[in-house]
């Protein structure tokens, strides 16, 4: 299974293949999605005023719904719930005594909360962009402190989701678009995407027809991050941080869905099965599709270089050549053998929560 897309026992039709150049798989959606997406955008208002702006990267409602619509396989009234639920979520959810997601960010940072997280998952939200201009969530799984996680509170990881969640549709997402816009938006990915096929002798199809690109399409956007999870280190003591993952995937499965383009194991140890018999019933089967597992070598090397260039891989991720400097990119994420280290996009996320925040205390205490 390692180096290749994993699917579950009873294939979705999503997990097919990339192609033309494509690193990442496609939900097939069905002919008449457009349509399907205006019919449930109506369901809640005219231009679907009755979903937040705030829960939409970009402020894109149809974008949104059409989130929600792959989370429910296109079921209109499962996404119609979904989004509804997702929505009084928002305004009962609960950390300490402080309810709702506007609340909790306008509130103190509560600081205390990501120190223990950031020990327990060393991270980083934002590491940079993929050569296809997908934002990088990078994850070191193998390294954070599992005594830590087992004795953790669940308020520890609600919001510390929400915190992660907000921030990709606030600023990581919109960024990401802005870029991609500026590069020719789908049309311009696509060709690149043709272009590198080709340079690496790979086969491609006739390139599309310029009319079957939308202009000023509301659906041209890139809501979407590459999820890099690094497993060097971990064991099956890592079981009794399940709930952990638990708690995570609760809030971003039903609440931020469909925000990942792929997701790439790496480093899995010898005890991998045995995790991910524990792992997969908790994730929607399109999920799964998006997985890419690994063991360390040159299979895994290449697959970062279809999606890095080779100074932006992470210098843990990047084979040592002896007698030479240690190549890659170094301080990608956060450290428990050095907790007053943050990586800039820990930093820049830092500088987010303290400038939403309207508490007098609110200034992060991090050097």
């Amino acid at each position: 299974m390692f180096g290749t897309w994993f699917g579950g026992e009873e294939k979705d039709p999503a997990v097919a293949v990339p192609s033309n150049g494509a690193v990442f798989h496609e939900y097939p959606h069905p002919p008449d999605w457009r349509q399907t997406v205006d019919a449930l955008v109506a369901r809640f208002g005219k231009n679907g005023e009755e979903i937040p702006a705030e829960m939409c990267p970009c402020g894109n409602r149809p974008a949104t719904a059409r989130r929600f619509l792959v989370a429910r396989k296109y079921k209109i009234d499962d996404a119609e719930k979904m989004i509804r639920d997702a929505i009084a979520w928002r305004t009962t959810v609960n950390v300490g005594e402080t309810s709702g997601v506007d609340d909790v960010l306008q509130k103190k940072p509560r600081w205390d909360l990501l120190r223990e997280n950031r020990a327990i998952i060393p991270a980083s939200p934002f590491h940079g962009y993929t050569k296809q201009g997908y934002p990088v969530y990078m994850l070191r799984l193998g390294k954070g402190d599992g005594a830590l996680a087992a004795s953790s509170l669940e308020e520890c990881h609600v919001y510390c989701s929400i915190i992660r969640g907000e921030h990709l549709v606030q600023v990581v997402v919109p960024e990401a678009q802005a870029r991609h816009l500026a590069n020719g938006g789908k049309k311009g990915m696509d060709q690149r995407a043709r272009a590198a096929a080709l340079e690496a002798g790979e086969p491609v199809s006739d390139p599309p027809d310029d009319s079957e690109y939308v202009e000023n399409d509301e659906h041209d956007i890139l809501d979407k991050q590459v999820v890099i999870v690094d497993l060097e280190g971990l064991g099956m003591s890592a079981l009794r941080c399940l709930y952990v993952f638990k708690v995570i995937n609760s809030v971003a499965s039903y609440n931020y869905p469909e925000l990942s383009k792929g997701i790439y194991i790496l480093n899995s140890p010898s005890v991998f099965d045995y995790l991910w018999s524990a792992v997969k019933p908790l994730l929607a089967q399109h999920t799964q599709s998006k997985i890419r597992i690994f063991q360390n070598g040159p299979e895994q090397y290449k697959a970062l270089q279809k999606l890095f260039k080779d100074g932006d891989i992470p210098d843990y991720l990047t084979p040592k050549v002896d007698g030479e400097p240690q190549k890659g990119k170094p301080g990608s994420v956060t450290s428990v053998e050095d907790p007053a280290f943050r990586p800039e996009g820990v930093k820049a996320m830092d500088d987010w929560i303290e400038g939403l925040s309207q508490a007098g205390d609110k200034k992060c205490p991090f050097p």
